[in-house]
């Protein structure tokens, strides 16, 4: 744990973290992401304090698919999102056909 700690340290400065924690001051996306990866959390926890994908996706089934496939490759990722899109779009299509 203290690993961590010092690994934080050197990713976010004090003063800088003094003022994330008071609200003056709102990290940068990329600091962010930094925080993120040395809590061990996601950005949208460190962001909200929870994971919003828990609590929006209620289909069990595709949230454990969600959460499988964000061990993929970077190429794998991004073949699923273009078929995710494209079924999406067809779907959305089909509906706007059918009124």
């Amino acid at each position: 744990m203290y690993q961590h700690f010092s690994v934080f340290a050197r990713a976010v400065h004090v003063t800088n973290l003094s003022k994330y924690e008071r609200n003056l001051s709102i990290p940068s996306l990329e600091v962010a992401k930094r925080m993120a990866e040395v809590l061990e959390i996601s950005l949208d926890r460190l962001a909200h304090g929870e994971n919003m994908a828990q609590d929006t996706i209620e289909d069990i089934d595709l949230l454990t698919l969600f959460n499988k496939a964000q061990k993929l490759s970077k190429k794998q990722k991004e073949t699923v999102k273009d078929f995710l899109s494209a079924f999406v779009l067809k779907a959305d299509l089909t509906q706007k056909l059918s009124q």
